[in-house]
């Protein structure tokens, strides 16, 4: 009797030692660097002036001649008028957050007008072209603007036109490459994008 008491004491003692565990068990969630990089959504000021203008604020970046002149800001529908010129006004998510810094100091701009050619999520179908940039390390922010009537802003910012041509060199070379463009065709058509170096 008192054998079977002992063996039911500790089977009882198993079974509540085994739902305290299961109480105390939490959720595992995966943390990707996005987790330590929160991606930022930027106010961006594009001014493309009649002549030079040399009436510009310290926060602002301009061309060698003068002529266009970028303020990238995280005070969204923030528009500043500058006699002369004419205001472009959109919002950029990055896509690239560890690369921010390169909006630190003087930078090349690439502006594409695009269309959007699938009805699924744009970040998730350009997800393998942002996966690449990370794993080849290729030092280039990316944004993107909302999409309205399947319309939107694709940015990127480089360094120099350096490394953009040396990227552009690599990234015709490599067989990969061509798979990701055809794949990247089939989730947006780009115009010719418009490059700007900007100064500080």
């Amino acid at each position: 009797m008192i054998r079977h008491f002992s063996q039911l004491l500790a089977l009882s003692l198993f079974l509540m030692a085994c739902s305290d565990n299961e109480v105390n068990q939490t959720e595992t969630e995966l943390i990707s660097d996005s987790y330590y990089f929160q991606k930022k959504v930027f106010n961006v000021n594009l001014y493309d002036c009649i002549s030079r203008n040399d009436k510009f604020s310290a926060n602002h970046f301009i061309t060698t001649d003068r002529l266009s002149q970028i303020r990238l800001s995280e005070i969204v529908e923030d528009k500043e008028e500058i006699e002369g010129c004419a205001l472009e006004s959109f919002t950029l998510k990055e896509l690239t957050p560890n690369y921010s810094y390169l909006l630190n100091n003087s930078f090349l701009l690439e502006r594409s007008a695009c269309t959007s050619l699938k009805d699924e999520d744009l970040e998730t179908s350009i997800e393998p072209y942002i996966s690449m940039l990370k794993r080849e390390e290729i030092k280039v922010w990316t944004g993107i603007s909302e999409i309205e009537e399947d319309k939107f802003i694709w940015v990127n910012v480089w360094q120099s036109e350096e490394s953009r041509s040396e990227f552009m060199s690599n990234w015709l070379d490599t067989r990969k490459s061509g798979m990701l463009a055809n794949d990247l065709r089939d989730v947006a058509y780009c115009q010719t994008p418009d490059v700007l170096m900007f100064l500080k």
